[in-house]
């Protein structure tokens, strides 16, 4: 069963916080060229010369833990995306409010200082 953990960074620490989750599928990535390279060997026969009914079971067992490492794989991407996409949101948001600030600053100057 999966859960969802959250924590909280300082804003100038969140893509760097990114980048260390995406680190965290390295085996998985491993796992995959590793599976990718094993199933189409085992298919090939290489191993025993011809394929078998052996290595038939052992490339669906391959495939089977391939897709997994997949998975886990693309989860983690997704969480990666979201939290990017979450902070541009942010920086979007931060960005509006401050033009929306500067704009009221101005009309402010302007009635104080505008023609009579």
């Amino acid at each position: 069963m999966r859960v969802k953990l959250s924590y909280t960074v300082e804003e100038e620490s969140v893509l760097g916080e990114t980048a260390k989750i995406i680190s965290l599928c390295g085996d998985d990535m491993q796992q995959i060229i590793n599976l990718f390279q094993g199933v189409q060997t085992e298919l090939k026969g290489e191993n025993e010369g011809t394929p078998t009914l052996r290595n038939t079971l052992k490339a669906l067992e391959m495939i089977e833990e391939f897709r997994h490492a997949l998975l886990n794989v693309d989860t983690r991407l997704a969480e990666v995306s979201s939290i990017i996409a979450g902070f541009e949101d942010h920086l979007k948001d931060r960005k509006r409010e401050k033009e929306e600030s500067l704009s009221v600053q101005e009309d402010l100057m302007g009635d104080m200082f505008g023609a009579d």
